[in-house]
């Protein structure tokens, strides 16, 4: 038996400029389904099941920049693997 959010994997990514002048990143990893408050709210959204790129806003990075999922997946890979890997399965 599946359950009902066995197709549904998202990566989501907040960013926020701190007091340095810095942006941080608050990552977030969802099974639900999510609406548009979240994803307008989000600078990175990656649909992790069909390999998608829902969202890509990333501070400091031109808008017509074009940016596979691939590129954007390995780099929170590189930094997330063991709770992507856990969340997928």
């Amino acid at each position: 038996m599946g359950s009902k959010h066995d197709k549904k994997r998202f990566l989501i990514v907040k960013y926020s400029l701190n007091k340095q002048g810095k942006y941080d990143e608050l990552v977030e990893l969802s099974k639900k389904k999510i609406g548009p408050g979240k994803i307008a709210g989000a600078g990175i959204v990656l649909d992790l099941i069909n390999e998608e790129i829902l969202k890509c806003e990333i501070p400091g990075v031109a808008q017509n920049q074009i940016v596979s999922y691939e590129k954007v997946y390995n780099y929170f890979r590189n930094y997330y693997s063991k709770v992507i890997d856990q969340f997928i399965k």
